[in-house]
């Protein structure tokens, strides 16, 4: 989607973002535009592959204070490679739904491959770089372009860790997880929350944009997609060496903590802190060692204790309930058929 083999210093400053690419994909001469570039709600342009070049489209919109979406569900009937250069931008994310394209950069050995299911961070412009696509397989991805003024208010309040990597990125001191091409960066480790980012660009990607509530349905969705990407934690997929002692020491004393607090458990931000490791480090060391989330770790260790109490004889439903840090007897009760399969009162009549 944010590709053009045209220089930017050729098109006017005074365009918008939406213009700019508009007229890159009419310039290259491989899409044909199949609507206005201006509808009621927003600003707005489709480009559809020719007969003979393939099929599908590639679509923009700028929505709400300047954020820019753009669609893409195609598939090329021919090998395409060219000479391209990406359009500026304060910040973009692109979710790779399926296919998959490589960008190298002329003359050296430098090259990263974009590849289905994969979520990429992108700052400025990326430079001059050759963009390869194989034919046949289908290209569907979802990305964003964020104005500056957005990106701005995003930083004072973003999570610690992709703060921090945000601002290398944009400093130039920072790099992707295989990937050394300026300004781009995969963010390699985003945990359970993938799957949910998936299934919203899907949804995206699926909403009908022809009426006016299709439009305001399809803007809602944007930015819950945009709000899932902005609060994911981006963790590395490893751990330096010095500090795997310490980050084991510390999902120790996690694990202690949580033995002795079950009832009532800290946050994952307060249990963070109190153990002295990042929140991201936390739940994915803590899953790796424990072979659960917290939260999975910390309801079984009530539903341990809740069957202990129920086979004793000496306590309700009720009680047990209270006991193992459940207000509510029937969400107790639901939370302990889904772990042991049967409800706590066929526990009480055997006794």
């Amino acid at each position: 989607m944010p590709l053009t083999s045209q220089p930017i210093s050729a098109i006017p400053s005074e365009k918008s973002l939406i213009d700019k690419y508009r007229n890159y994909y009419r310039d290259r001469d491989l899409f044909v535009e199949a609507s206005p570039s201006r509808t009621l709600l927003w600003e707005h342009f489709r480009m559809e592959l020719p007969t003979g070049k393939g099929c599908g489209w590639v679509e923009m919109n700028q929505i709400s204070r300047g954020l820019t979406v753009g669609l893409c569900d195609y598939h090329l009937d021919d090998y395409l490679e060219e000479e391209m250069v990406h359009i500026e931008s304060a910040l973009g994310f692109e979710i790779i739904l399926s296919g998959s394209f490589e960008l190298s950069v002329p003359g050296t050995d430098i090259s990263a491959f974009m590849r289905s299911q994969e979520l990429w961070m992108r700052h400025g412009g990326c430079g001059h770089f050759r963009y390869r696509q194989q034919p046949g397989s289908a290209m569907r991805g979802v990305g964003f372009e964020l104005p500056t003024a957005m990106v701005e208010a995003w930083l004072d309040g973003a999570p610690g860790y992709l703060a921090e990597s945000l601002e290398k990125l944009m400093n130039g001191r920072g790099r992707g997880s295989h990937n050394r091409i300026p300004g781009i960066c995969l963010l390699g480790s985003v945990g359970q929350r993938k799957s949910e980012l998936i299934d919203a660009a899907i949804r995206l990607l699926a909403t009908p944009r022809d009426t006016f509530c299709g439009k305001l349905q399809f803007e809602s969705r944007a930015l819950d997609l945009l709000t899932c990407l902005l609060s994911l934690e981006y963790c590395p997929d490893k751990i330096e060496p010095r500090g795997r002692a310490r980050h084991r020491a510390a999902i120790d004393e996690a694990v202690d903590i949580l033995r002795s607090e079950w009832v009532d458990p800290p946050t994952i931000a307060a249990l963070a802190r109190r153990v002295g490791i990042n929140e991201c480090y936390l739940k994915a060391g803590f899953r790796k060692i424990i072979g659960l989330s917290i939260g999975e770790f910390v309801r079984k260790l009530r539903m341990e204790r809740a069957l202990e109490l129920i086979e004793s004889g000496n306590h309700s439903v009720l009680e047990t309930a209270f006991c193992v840090g459940y207000s509510n007897p029937s969400h107790f009760s639901a939370a302990f058929k889904r772990f042991y399969g049967r409800l706590p009162s066929f526990y009480l009549t055997k006794n």
